[in-house]
């Protein structure tokens, strides 16, 4: 063999053998999803947040994800995570690509926008003085770019345009009194039109120079949620939900296509039974795909004959540049179909939606999450894998809690029932049915044979948990549409159980024949907002009783009251009040040596708010977690004290390192 040509055979083996390696070390060394952008103090992140829109990058390489808590980038060669951008402090609501792909650009619920580096993942925000930003859209010659929000009836600026080299504000579009929740730019760049909330039910044409309204267009019934150019810039096609004899009812979706120089409608799409979230354009301007709550459609966009159906609920669908690939994400994955046959590619999975309540399994293995998906989660708290999924509640699952031996899962549900679960296998064991509202708190006593559970319809109710027999009900509480049981708990022996309520006061019973002992704080003044009690808590020797308070008053979202009282259970009497949250403290617990509690709480507006934790005995407060992109509704220690774990309506639970208070 010609020796010149071993060498250089040897050497492309060797070379490829150094390039397998390099790429081997990068994919098996690479940041796992449950690690990246965690905020400080954090060990680990369960789930990926809610999924709010998605945006195909230029070359096709990669996909951004506009979630509850960041922007993940995909690579769509792999379908990995290779990186999360987080620097909003609220919401992702909307992300867009720049047409060279350098550069994305993010709307988000903390009322600003950010352009983002794709490369480096470096930010910069651009302050806009409104609620939220819901929409945010690029011009072809990616000079330019536009947002537009939402904010108090009468105070929404309407749309704005940026410069998109420097950030700069070039101009404001007008004022409405309703969200605009959609906006898109012409292909030439001289026109951007918007639509909606459906109080308004409009569009409106602008001119991009000018900022003068050239059209209106009228005929939709709901919001309208998403709005498109055609290739060739002659049709605009706007979608959203088609309402009901009641003016808030959304009984479908419905898809309206105008002739932008006219006005004219020419056509109405109406399969959709569930409001219409996006609609776009295939490059090739014959097709257009609209994707809602029952799946994905395509249409003939000549005929405006549906040709094709994908299963799955959908919030945003995108087609990737080369018109091959279709990416719909909803709920808890991101499906990939193969746009000419229709076949599913691949599921990407790991979101979720708010997390309502957080329980450890006595051993501290588990984590049980009750979420607003109308499930429950069961987590590896070492691996930080999901396990188990329950399903079987028709409603969001407001509280979950682990029974003393960690073999059984207790949930409540706004459908009004509470379910026993086996924790091992997830199957259901019992349904216990007889509360006629919402069940907001579930607790075992330390033996596990009684549950209590307090519900929305003022009553607090005691079960066998063997038999699923209703013991006892126990009232007391004021009654009225404001005075929901929030928080139910037995204290270390089972004898005592207090009750938290949104009449302002905490009682205790007995934990075995329900009689009522005693009453902590006040009965509500009439016509004030009060110190809602939205969670209580036992130390564990059973002396004091923590509860966390707070109430939102009026619609300009001023929290009052939001404090953490310690009651002394011998004395009866008040020991500390704890303040320092700027919102609602929705939770509270106490570390299991007692010198500790932590509290978690929510700010208005769909903003997070803090966890801080706090000394009980000299009522300090020693630690201060932030990472939540929405109000925190849950948090609880595990066994031995060192991590606390927090569940959020931003859809996911951060664990904390509390090693080194």
């Amino acid at each position: 063999m010609n020796t010149n040509l071993m060498k250089n055979k040897i050497f492309s083996i060797t070379l490829m053998l150094i390039l397998l390696t390099i790429s081997y070390t990068f994919y098996t060394l690479a940041e796992e999803p449950t690690r990246m952008s965690l905020p400080e103090g954090a060990k680990a992140r369960l789930g990926k947040g809610i999924i709010n829109e998605i945006a195909y990058s230029p070359n096709g390489k990669h996909l951004a994800v506009a979630s509850s808590i960041g922007i993940w980038i995909y690579d769509m060669t792999t379908y990995q995570e290779v990186s999360l951008f987080t620097g909003h402090i609220g919401n992702v609501t909307s992300v867009v690509f720049s047409p060279d792909g350098n550069t994305i650009v993010s709307g988000s619920r903390d009322g600003t926008v950010r352009l983002w580096d794709i490369t480096t993942g470096e930010s910069q925000q651009t302050p806009i003085q409104i609620d939220w930003v819901n929409t945010v859209a690029f011009s072809r010659d990616g000079n330019t770019f536009s947002s537009a929000g939402g904010g108090w009836e009468g105070f929404n600026p309407g749309i704005y345009l940026w410069n998109a080299h420097t950030g700069e504000l070039i101009r404001t579009f007008g004022q409405f009194s309703y969200d605009t929740l959609c906006l898109a730019f012409s292909p030439d760049g001289e026109t951007i039109v918007c639509g909606n909330q459906h109080r308004d039910n409009l569009l409106y044409l602008w001119n991009a120079h000018t900022g003068e309204i050239i059209k209106t267009f009228t005929g939709h019934t709901g919001d309208v949620n998403s709005v498109v150019f055609s290739p060739d810039g002659k049709t605009i096609v706007s979608a959203g939900a088609s309402l009901g004899a009641k003016s808030w009812e959304q009984v479908g979706g419905e898809i309206h296509l105008w002739d932008v120089h006219t006005g004219e409608l020419l056509k109405t799409l109406t399969v959709h039974t569930k409001s219409v979230n996006n609609v776009v354009f295939s490059p090739d301007g014959r097709t257009i795909m609209s994707g809602g709550g029952d799946g994905i459609r395509l249409w003939d966009a000549h005929t405006g004959e549906p040709v094709k159906t994908l299963i799955g609920y959908t919030v945003s669908v995108v087609l990737s540049p080369d018109g091959k690939t279709i990416v719909g994400g909803g709920g808890d994955s991101i499906r990939v179909w193969d746009f000419h046959t229709g076949n599913l590619l691949k599921t990407i999975v790991g979101y979720t939606d708010s997390v309502n309540s957080v329980s450890f399994s006595p051993d501290g293995n588990k984590l049980a999450s009750g979420s607003r998906d109308n499930s429950i989660h069961l987590w590896d708290a070492q691996t930080y894998k999901r396990i188990k999924t329950l399903t079987a509640h028709m409603e969001f699952v407001e509280c979950v809690v682990f029974s003393s031996d960690g073999k059984t899962i207790a949930s409540g549900s706004w459908d009004d029932t509470i379910r026993l679960w086996d924790s091992v296998t997830g199957n259901e064991i019992k349904t216990l049915t007889g509360h006629s509202l919402s069940v907001n708190s579930v607790a075992f006593n330390p033996d596990g044979n009684i549950l209590a559970s307090g519900s929305s319809d003022d009553t607090i109710r005691l079960w066998d948990v063997v038999t699923g027999k209703h013991i006892n009900t126990l009232t007391g509480h004021a009654t009225s549409a404001n005075n929901t049981i929030t928080s139910v708990v037995f204290n270390p022996d089972g004898n005592i159980l207090a009750s938290g309520s949104q009449d302002e006061t905490i009682r205790v019973w007995n934990g075995q024949t329900g009689e009522h002992l005693y009453t902590l704080g006040e009965s509500p003044t009439s016509g004030r907002y009060g110190a809602w009690v939205n969670g209580v808590a036992f130390s564990p020797d059973g002396n004091t009783i923590v509860s966390g308070n707070g109430s939102w008053a009026g619609e300009e979202g001023t929290s009052v009251d939001n404090g953490i009282q310690l009651w002394d259970t011998v004395t009866r009497k008040l020991r500390h009040t704890l303040t320092g949250h700027s919102g609602v403290i929705n939770s509270v617990a106490f570390s299991p040596d007692g010198n500790t509690v932590v509290s978690g709480a929510s700010n208005y507006g769909y903003l997070g708010e803090e966890i801080r934790i706090w000394d009980t005995h000299t009522g300090e407060n020693i630690k201060t977690f932030k990472g939540h992109t929405s109000g925190v509704t849950s948090v609880t220690f595990n066994r031995d004290g060192n991590t606390i774990a927090s569940g959020s309506l931003d859809g996911t639970i951060l664990l904390w390192d509390f090693s080194t208070p």
